[in-house]
């Protein structure tokens, strides 16, 4: 599974994250000519070295322009546009900034056919952004919007909003000093403090009533008060709506229970198994293994995950009440206040990107964002009153690159501590949601029941004999384990798990090498070029090197990056 990687040129660290802080949140564009419309339909920002056609045909959108103007202008008060240039673009969204001849600048959002359902996801995201600035959250306000395409003279769903206040975190935050950085996590728990509100009514997202038939709607109560104008509907979190499930009748809720919640993730993963799951003709090397791609042990599995299902969902109210999270935090989706490029103080000023939020139960809302989490192998003192690391007394020592490592390491896992000692001071019953002592037991079944086909077999089998391993902690001694997993097949999914993991880490040194930015095959337009060439000569590495005996051409009918 191994290429020597002094074999190539490797991507060094700080590049790569580089690439994935571009790939999680939107690339940034350069000003571009009114009238090169073309340029505002296609995605521009970044190219795709398998499969690219598919990729950028998903985030196409061709829109009327002068119409969209035309909106715009009358909802920010002016006559005319004078500029509109494409700010941003994801997966998901485009993003405009037009400029108004009364000297405002307003932000425009138009949704790609990847987003999922236009009418849901538009209407999900208005009602979402709208209730959280009631909550007190900054973000940007709505100046118009539209989930009707053919409804409108931009012949497009969008969603035209205040330009967000402040800077971009990840503009200043490499400058921003330890003191800073610590306000900027202070400020975020005490964001997501204010999420911690008194609600029920069901799981899935919200809504408007009115963008809601009634048979889809379940009516939202915050602090016991039922909510006049917001209602619970189908969840639009992407797991409901990629590939072949958009099309598909599925159980996209809400749901009055977790239980619920969690029989529709898994039968809507069996549903999609019976109907689409084709076992490969030729397994690649970086494949899930071949034993278990047989449709019918992944149903057989997903029935043991619905057999244990009711009995993980936690007795105790408060864990299990419906909570809006959201997830997707990174750097370019936080905006502060420009006074701390100066030194000052801290202050989030906006927050975007409310699109695809789910009201679920807290438990399983509860998880460390990749703003703050820490993956690395330091180890991390376990009491929340021991000190902070520090650097390791040789770090003089080191050479240049080792000493930027090391200190990103510690910074990092530093910032991960002082996130979870801040909530267990300040959002106490999140914390306590965050750190359930059977969390991964209960927390991590729902996560890969969704999709066991590409890469979660392993996992969700994996998780479901610890299930089996630590029942009585979960349950108790009085009930029995509703499955049973012998010993012999706790051996094996073992040793099966074991080398499935060395085929993940191989993938992922193959990423590193190739310096593609996830498994799409992602990367700048600026490193394209180079990407394709290291792509080829790791391919043919291989072939040399992990696989004598079979021809380049076997290799390439199955490799996850085939040149087209």
């Amino acid at each position: 599974m191994h290429v020597d990687a002094g074999m190539l040129r490797a991507v060094s660290p700080s590049h790569l994250a580089t690439i994935l802080t571009l790939k999680r949140g939107f690339s940034r564009l350069a000003p571009v000519a009114s009238g090169d419309y073309d340029h505002f339909y296609r995605y521009t920002s970044g190219r795709w070295i398998h499969d690219e056609p598919k990729q950028l045909a998903l985030r196409y959108c061709r829109f009327n322009v002068d119409g969209l103007k035309r909106i715009v202008a009358s909802a920010g008060n002016a006559k005319n546009v004078t500029r509109m240039v494409k700010l941003a673009e994801g997966a998901y969204n485009k993003v405009f900034l037009i400029s108004l001849d009364n000297s405002k600048d307003i932000i425009a959002r138009i949704k790609t056919p990847h987003a999922g359902p236009p009418h849901l996801v538009t209407a999900s995201e208005v009602a979402t952004i709208q209730f959280v600035r009631s909550l007190g959250i900054p973000t940007p306000a709505i100046l118009d919007w539209s989930s009707q395409a053919e409804q409108n003279p931009a012949e497009a769903e969008y969603i035209i909003m205040e330009k967000a206040a402040g800077v971009e975190l990840s503009k200043v935050w490499p400058n921003l000093s330890e003191t800073q950085k610590n306000q900027v996590i202070l400020k975020w728990v005490e964001l997501e403090k204010s999420l911690m509100i008194s609600s029920s009514g069901g799981h899935g997202s919200l809504y408007h009533r009115a963008d809601l038939e009634p048979g889809r709607a379940r009516d939202l109560y915050v602090n016991g008060v039922r909510e006049p104008d917001l209602v619970i509907g189908p969840c639009i979190d992407r797991r409901f709506w990629t590939g072949e499930r958009l099309n598909m009748e599925l159980d996209r809720g809400p749901w009055d229970s977790p239980l619920a919640y969690y029989l529709a993730i898994a039968n809507n993963a069996r549903l999609w198994i019976e109907n689409y799951a084709v076992r490969p003709a030729e397994f690649g090397i970086f494949d899930p293994p071949e034993n278990i791609q047989h449709p019918d042990l992944h149903v057989s599995l997903l029935n043991k995950f619905i057999a244990v299902a009711p009995f993980l969902v936690p007795q105790d109210l408060q864990l299990t009440k419906p909570t809006l999270w959201l997830h997707d935090i990174h750097l370019n989706n936080v905006f502060v206040s420009e006074e701390c490029l100066s030194g000052g103080d801290v202050v989030l000023s906006s927050v975007i990107d409310w699109q695809h939020i789910s009201i679920l139960p807290l438990y399983l809302q509860a998880d460390v964002s990749a703003l703050f989490r820490y993956s690395g192998g330091t180890p991390l003192p376990a009491g929340d009153s021991e000190p902070l690391l520090s650097l390791p007394d040789d770090f003089d020592t080191l050479d240049e690159e080792d000493k930027v490592n090391v200190k990103d390491d510690i910074e990092q896992a530093n910032r991960f501590l002082t996130y979870k000692r801040l909530c267990a001071h300040l959002n106490p019953e999140y914390y306590r949601a965050l750190t359930l002592p059977t969390r991964e037991l209960i927390f991590y079944p729902v996560k890969f029941a969704n999709n066991t086909w590409d890469n979660n077999f392993m996992l969700l089998r994996d998780v479901l004999g610890r299930i089996y391993h630590n029942w009585e902690v979960i349950v108790g001694r009085d009930v029995p384990c509703p499955i049973h997993i012998s010993e012999q097949e706790t051996q094996t999914w073992k040793e099966e798990a074991l080398e499935w993991q060395q085929v993940r880490d191989g993938r992922r040194d193959l990423d590193g090498l190739i310096g593609v930015a996830d498994q799409d095959g992602w990367v700048s337009n600026d490193e394209y070029e180079g990407a394709v060439s290291r792509n080829a000569m790791l391919m043919k590495a291989y072939v040399k090197i992990v696989m004598a005996g079979k021809s380049e051409d076997s290799v390439a009918r199955t490799w996850p990056y085939r040149p087209s």
